[in-house]
């Protein structure tokens, strides 16, 4: 239906080509004729006034208009359609027109009453014809449907009614037609949404006729993205998910209507109940009906075989081996050495910055966070293993507090994620998805079928941080990994900073489900390289610099990659913990917090300090402070000093006498 009848209506259309899903022709979810009254079997290619078109003797009744109906509620453009037939003419053909639009869905054949008169008083008009070929359409009249449809697109010179005159032919049972008006050059030459349709009718032509594998072939189209959302991509899918049904191909037909449900926003398809009965396989009629549609006999009931395909034996899916490549790693140049003056920042093109614990503490900014970051030029690009947000709610986040922040430069866990399943699974697998509706979308743009069961037989499990887990989301994907799913996490922190302290973090929701099924994933955030990668392939760095509060994510995750970094002493870690790092997770640069990165880069690396003797004997550094010694560098005096030793699980920090105590207990060294 063209778009001009589409805004005057004030209502839905209905759709064309509805093919083998509900919605349009809905003999095939209903079954059986609506036909009524003396209006039965009744075609108006034989009816003499339809000829006419205007003329008004022995006009059948017509169906009462409200009066608060009137000609100017249709779009401008559709009447200027009616300009040839006088005004009282043209007032109740588009009162009418308007009935016919507004009933569709409610009321089919009320709809089509409105859409008969109008045909009678203006039969001449392609609108018009359009109008009482939908309206029939929509009523299962398919006889009537096709004629005005024809009739319409004769009239008009256009293509966009191919797709219900295909799916006309279908309900008049007679699926070789609709194939051949699919195939036709006309039908080929269609684009867009209307090609859409066309594949979805001559799919379901396919289905009526038992060829299952060409009926999912039609469909094997880029429009099989399960990113897509929208009554079109609902429709799209749920018809793929009605052939796979059809060829005994269970488990994905299940992905495919979980994918059509997720995108049907608007309601306009049954993928939800489809669902429902799936789940439960004793409830589903496996009687396979053969001859495709019924006739234009009356007493028969129209059907397609999505509807009676036979039920696939239950098997559990277990995950392939898949051989996962080595990441990898982006080829980084080291930073220049630094100019007299220069600042740290200076030697890098690009910050690769955390979040929690670095820029801001849950609500709050860190105090003089923004205030640095806004000191230089550099782009930065915010890489977070938290899942639970999507990169948009996290930059606006970010804008809330201050900071400039758009959603492509923001980096996260869940992303890395849904790329590394991408890459494991063929397109179209089924994940169970532990987390927020943010790590859901993720997997969907990836093209990747979600569910929360491992009832479904999911081909992986995918785990981020949600404030709602809980034990049954653990039970769900402990079954799934114990019965052969594929398990990643997006990231294994133990704990989750916030304005109210460290919080439980997904990494002790994942050793739950480790211990419960010994089994280990495979990370995509930090410290693992994945998510890293992202960023700088993100980013297009050179020489990035990551700044981050862990030593044990985002330290260690920079040494992955072979970055510089900075720790910044405002979130998890601390000093201590950067004494006793092991040589995987010391940083290059340390600083109290993100004013570090505009201070000179010598006066923050890790190395020693004039006035600042330190002593090491059996695992005991001892400082003594010399004349000028600065209290702010026996942070980096004493660090380089443990880490130019034999690693140790533990070293003991002691003051030689008042001057180094005080600057100790300054730098967090000393209690």
């Amino acid at each position: 239906m063209n778009d001009r009848m589409n805004r005057g209506s004030g209502g839905s259309t209905g759709g064309s080509g509805r093919g083998n899903q509900p919605g349009g022709r809905s003999s095939d979810r209903q079954g059986g004729s609506n036909r009524s009254g003396s209006d039965r079997g009744r075609n108006f290619r034989n009816d003499s006034d339809a000829r006419r078109g205007t003329g008004s003797a022995n006009r059948p009744p017509e169906p009462l208009i409200p009066e608060d109906v009137v000609p100017q509620d249709l779009d401008t453009a559709v009447r200027r359609d009616l300009l040839s037939l006088d005004r009282t003419n043209a007032d109740t053909v588009s009162r009418h027109l308007i009935m016919t639009f507004r009933l569709l869905d409610e009321d089919p054949q009320l709809a089509l009453e409105h859409a008969r008169a109008a045909r009678r008083r203006a039969g001449r008009i392609a609108m018009v014809r359009e109008a009482a070929g939908l309206a029939a359409y929509n009523a299962q009249e398919w006889a009537e449907a096709l004629s005005e449809l024809r009739a319409a697109r004769r009239m008009s010179g256009g293509n966009a009614l191919l797709p219900m005159i295909a799916d006309c032919e279908r309900g008049l049972g007679r699926p070789e037609r609709a194939i051949d008006v699919a195939r036709s050059e006309e039908a080929r030459a269609l684009t867009g949404e209307e090609a859409a349709e066309m594949r979805i009718v001559e799919s379901g032509a396919r289905l009526d006729l038992g060829d299952f594998d060409k009926a999912i072939v039609t469909l094997q189209t880029k429009d099989l993205d399960p990113s897509r959302v929208g009554t079109e991509a609902a429709r799209y899918f749920y018809a793929y998910a009605a052939a796979l049904l059809a060829a005994d191909r269970r488990d994905e037909a299940i992905t495919w209507f979980m994918n059509a449900a997720a995108a049907d926003d608007d309601d306009a398809t049954d993928a939800e109940e489809r669902l429902m009965e799936l789940s439960n396989p004793e409830g589903i009629d496996t009687e396979f009906e053969e001859g495709g549609l019924a006739g234009e006999d009356e007493t028969s009931t129209p059907t397609t075989l999505a509807q009676s395909a036979p039920t696939a034996r239950s098997v559990p899916v277990v995950a392939e081996p898949v051989q996962v490549p080595a990441p990898v790693v982006p080829k980084l140049v080291p930073a220049e050495p630094a100019e007299p003056g220069a600042r740290l920042r200076d030697g890098y093109d690009v910050l690769l910055l955390d979040l929690d614990g670095t820029v801001y503490a849950g609500k709050d900014e860190i105090p003089g966070a923004r205030e640095a970051l806004d000191a230089g030029d550099q782009r930065n690009f915010y890489v977070t293993n938290n899942a639970s947000r999507s990169p948009g709610d996290v930059a606006a986040h970010l804008r809330d507090l201050g900071f400039v922040a758009e959603p492509d430069e923001v980096v996260t866990s869940a992303q890395t994620a849904a790329r590394l399943l991408a890459e494991q699974l063929p397109m179209g697998s089924r994940v169970l998805v532990v987390g927020t509706d943010a790590l859901v979308h993720e997997v969907r743009s990836a093209g990747l079928g979600v569910t929360r069961s491992a009832d479904d037989r999911p081909a992986a499990v995918v785990q981020g941080h949600s404030p709602d887990t809980d034990w049954s989301n653990l039970s769900e994907a402990a079954l799934a990994i114990r019965a052969g799913a594929r398990w990643i996490a997006c990231n294994v922190d133990a704990t989750l900073p916030t304005d109210r302290g460290l919080l439980v973090g997904n990494g002790s929701m994942v050793a739950a489900v480790a211990n419960a099924t010994g089994q280990q994933p495979q990370v995509a955030g930090k410290p693992a390289a994945p998510l890293m990668i992202d960023a700088v392939n993100r980013s297009g760095s050179k020489t990035p610099l990551v700044v981050g509060d862990r030593l044990d994510t985002d330290i260690e995750g920079a040494n992955a990659i072979e970055a510089d970094s900075l720790l910044v002493l405002t979130g998890v870690s601390t000093a201590v913990d950067a004494l006793n790092a092991p040589e995987a997770q010391r940083p290059t640069f340390v600083s109290a917090d993100l004013s570090g990165l505009n201070a000179a880069g010598d006066d923050v690396v890790v190395g020693p300090r004039p006035g600042w003797h330190v002593s090491v004997l059996d695992g005991t550094l001892t400082v003594v402070a010399q004349d000028g010694a600065d209290a702010s560098a026996v942070l980096y005096a004493v660090l380089h000093a443990a880490w130019s030793q034999e690693p140790r699980a533990r070293w003991t920090v002691e003051a030689a006498e008042e001057e180094a105590q005080a600057a100790l207990m300054g730098a967090g060294l000393l209690s």
